[in-house]
């Protein structure tokens, strides 16, 4: 898997005129790569994303996934939102099912691709329940879920924590890291948090405010094993702070190689 985001640029038309949300970008995510996006409230983080996943088209550049033009949504791009987008009136396996009967498999095949995925995120026991019955980390763990289940060439996150309290958010960042190690794939995630893109990720592409634009990229060598005590190591805390000087927009003081 390759994805390719080249010199995008996106334009807005508003009551004000014309607004730049996006200024020559380019950032790409090879194979089994974990990437975040960070920046802050309006960087064109989240329309960056959207773009990727065929949600929105570029004013300019081009988008490409394996060598081919995102020119609308498509099953080779799983995208988690921040809200759940769960359907409140289907239970836990209809929800994960929801992707695939639209692609038209039988139903046998759904049920056995919703199982799987269950089991992978451990909901298998609340495959019958209904969203209301679920945590707000539960209901994340069903949208990664039903993403998975369409077999993605990489999985997409629009700050899927974002809406979750600190322990909760946590929690599932261990999961996610573990899931990624486990299933080897791509993910490419949007996030304003420093500490969570310095825990999961491989490279981090720092955008700057309006317009955005990549102001560096930063490769994160932490080695694949991540315990949640990490973060209270010092090379820990110098790529935040690196990165942080990087969103305030002055000289890192230090330097994280």
């Amino acid at each position: 898997m390759h994805l390719e985001v080249s010199k995008v640029y996106k334009q807005f038309t508003t009551r004000q005129g014309p607004l730049v949300a996006l200024k020559d970008v380019s950032i790409h995510v090879e194979t089994g790569e974990f990437v975040c996006v960070v920046g802050a409230s309006g960087s064109g983080k989240s329309t960056l994303l959207r773009l990727v996943a065929g949600l929105d088209l570029p004013t300019a550049g081009d988008i490409t996934v394996d060598g081919q033009a995102v020119i609308g949504p498509g099953a080779d791009r799983g995208m988690v939102f921040q809200s759940y987008t769960l359907y409140p009136w289907m239970t836990v396996q209809e929800n994960v099912e929801f992707g695939l009967k639209l692609q038209g498999f039988a139903r046998r095949k759904r049920r056995e691709e919703a199982s799987y995925y269950l089991d992978v995120v451990g909901l298998t026991q609340f495959a019958q329940s209904l969203p209301k019955e679920l945590s707000g980390g539960m209901k994340q763990r069903v949208a990664i879920a039903r993403a998975l289940a369409n077999h993605p060439r990489i999985l997409l996150m629009d700050e899927p924590f974002g809406a979750l309290d600190v322990q909760t958010k946590e929690t599932m960042q261990e999961f996610l890291l573990d899931l990624w190690k486990r299933l080897e794939i791509s993910i490419l995630m949007i996030t304003h948090d420093v500490t969570e893109a310095v825990f999961l990720s491989e490279r981090i592409y720092v955008m700057s405010a309006r317009p955005g634009t990549v102001r560096k990229e930063v490769k994160v060598d932490l080695g694949s094993n991540r315990p949640y005590d990490i973060r209270r190591t010092p090379q820990f805390y110098h790529y935040c702070e690196a990165i942080m000087d990087l969103l305030r927009d002055r000289p890192p003081q230090t330097t994280a190689s």
